[in-house]
């Protein structure tokens, strides 16, 4: 990396590792410390032990060059206080001071902070491609998702509600049957009384009235329906849905 290159990649490094100094509230000590003519007088302002204390000692030992001094008190830092918000930003800070004695090091740290991955192949122009350039049908089609659906739950848990629609309930066993019934929001699905009425001869039917979706059954379904099933005729939950 050339020296051009790195002041681009500092620039844009500045701007995502690098947090506000100044708060809507005042400026405060940092003036001082920024316009002081002794930085040495104007540290022992501070509180020894306190979060400004580290931070304001780090910058001044940054800005005098020292590394082997702000490693001293980042050490003592990260003690007490831990992995803070300033904390990064010194450690943001001296991996771009160090960048002219240990140039990988700033770019393996800038790698590593921006999470930066170099995973593209090189396009070679009349060369053959090395990878799938198209997906396997047999791998991503509706049929193969829902095996695996099938295979991880008993139910229709791995099937979103869009999915619904593209399943045959006829071939549902009775407890996706059921699950399937209760998940329905509309009547438009084909064969849907011939499907009630298979669930309410399951044995753990709980009887009509008691999926959502039999209250949303069309006048026409309900005659088809009690046609399939006379005896619901008698059931007080079929009649009130009927009227």
């Amino acid at each position: 990396m050339n020296n051009r290159m790195f002041f681009v990649v500092l620039s844009f490094s500045l701007g995502a590792l690098m947090p506000p100094l100044l708060h809507a509230k005042g400026i405060g000590y940092v003036e001082k410390f920024s316009l002081a003519e002794d930085r040495e007088e104007a540290l022992k302002l501070l509180v020894p032990g306190s979060r400004e204390y580290y931070y304001y000692h780090a910058l001044h030992a940054q800005n005098k060059g020292d590394a082997q001094e702000v490693k001293r008190i980042l050490d003592l830092w990260i003690k007490r206080y831990g992995h803070t918000g300033r904390v990064k930003e010194v450690l943001n800070r001296q991996a771009l001071l160090n960048y002219g004695e240990e140039p990988d090091d700033t770019i393996d740290y800038l790698k590593r902070e921006l999470r930066l991955g170099f995973n593209h192949s090189r396009v070679i122009e009349g060369q053959k491609p090395k990878h799938p350039t198209a997906l396997n049908a047999d791998l991503v089609s509706f049929d193969a998702f829902l095996e695996r659906a099938f295979r991880q739950y008993s139910n229709l848990q791995g099937i979103t509600d869009r999915g619904l629609l593209n399943l045959n309930g006829g071939q549902l066993n009775e407890t996706r049957l059921r699950h399937f019934l209760s998940r329905l929001q509309r009547p438009d699905i084909p064969g849907l009384p011939a499907l009630v009425v298979k669930d309410l001869k399951a044995r753990h039917s709980r009887g009509f009235g008691s999926h959502g979706i039999h209250r949303n059954m069309t006048k026409a379904q309900l005659d088809e329906l009690l046609q399939l099933k006379p005896d619901l005729i008698d059931n007080a939950n079929f009649i009130n849905v009927y009227l």
